[in-house]
């Protein structure tokens, strides 16, 4: 077991990730097929959005599809598919694929998991921890035996693109609003109770609060650099969950102070972002914290997040996984 942790720490090396893909992992592909959402159509089509930027960035040749467009134009064979349960209808089941699903129906993909040629991709949440599932860095757990591995999502930017975010950000013209993308909603999964109590905070500053869905990402990086405020704001029951947003990395890459209402996310960067239970305190928090923040701090945060967790990483780690799977199958 000391091995195989020791063999999956590697997953996180940095230094791995700007050499040639096709000959790092010693997996049987040399494409990659992301059988997803359309763009703007499911919140997950921004995570396979992200996915489809970086494997091309990787050099691998890469396709975005679903069961509506023909793939007489892809020779499938040797591909990795990256798919998720509500639009895997249609996706071809191959013995000389690979397959990372999230939340699908395993049964769909039995054989390909018997050969080592599927594994499970989960979100990071506590119920890691209460299982018992081998740690191999803060917030990624693996288990190996059931090939499921749990870690947070990612900004979608590329390392370079954020280093020339943070070459730009001292001519950025900030207005007196608070931004926020994503879904608001009620409910036992909802978050309007802690948007509410940040807005009360914001109106009571003359601050306008203003939330999106549905933007392109250079809108959404524009909107974030230019607000007063980007808060990640999470419901009750994603906090006490410890899920990780996606949006905390993004605002972050995207130039903004980290404003997060999760003690998970706060202790995954280390306690260098302002952090409050309680939105409408939050923003209090928050606004002292940008009054006097130095952009040194800012350009540091930034730093974390680019050698850490953008979807290079987490190709990475998956990546290296999926070694460890498809190795114990092997002759």
């Amino acid at each position: 077991m000391k091995k195989l942790l020791l063999a999956i720490m590697s997953i996180l090396t940095w230094n791995s990730i700007y050499t040639t893909p096709q000959t790092r992992y010693a997996l049987p592909f040399d494409k990659v097929i992301i059988w997803g959402h359309k763009l703007h159509t499911h919140t997950h089509s921004y995570i396979h959005w992200a996915f489809s930027r970086a494997f091309k960035h990787l050099g691998y040749e890469t396709h975005w599809v679903d069961h509506t467009d023909s793939l007489a134009h892809i020779d499938l064979s040797n591909s990795l598919f990256i798919t998720e349960g509500q639009v895997d209808r249609g996706i071809p089941i191959r013995n000389d694929c690979l397959y990372i699903i999230h939340n699908c129906k395993p049964d769909k993909y039995k054989q390909l998991f018997a050969s080592g040629r599927c594994m499970i991709l989960q979100v990071y949440t506590h119920d890691c921890v209460k299982r018992n599932d081998p740690e191999i860095s803060k917030c990624f757990h693996a288990d190996l035996a059931n090939k499921i591995i749990y870690m947070p999502w990612a900004t979608d930017l590329l390392p370079h693109e954020i280093d020339a975010i943070k070459q730009d950000l001292p001519l950025v013209h900030k207005n007196k609003s608070a931004y926020f993308v994503g879904t608001i909603g009620a409910g036992t999964f909802g978050n309007i109770d802690q948007i509410n109590q940040f807005k009360k905070a914001c109106s009571e500053n003359n601050i306008t609060f203003e939330s999106r869905k549905s933007v392109s990402m250079e809108d959404n990086i524009k909107l974030v650099q230019q607000a007063y405020m980007a808060p990640a704001l999470q419901g009750e029951w994603q906090c006490k969950q410890g899920y990780i947003p996606c949006r905390i990395f993004k605002n972050i890459s995207y130039g903004q102070m980290g404003i997060t209402n999760s003690q998970t996310v706060y202790e995954l960067f280390e306690g260098k972002i302002v952090y409050n239970a309680n939105p409408y305190q939050l923003f209090y928090d928050a606004k002292k914290k940008l009054d006097s923040l130095d952009m040194q701090e800012l350009y540091e945060l930034m730093d974390f997040v680019r050698d850490n967790h953008t979807y290079l990483n987490r190709i990475d780690t998956l990546l290296h996984f999926f070694e460890q799977i498809y190795a114990q199958h092997q002759p």
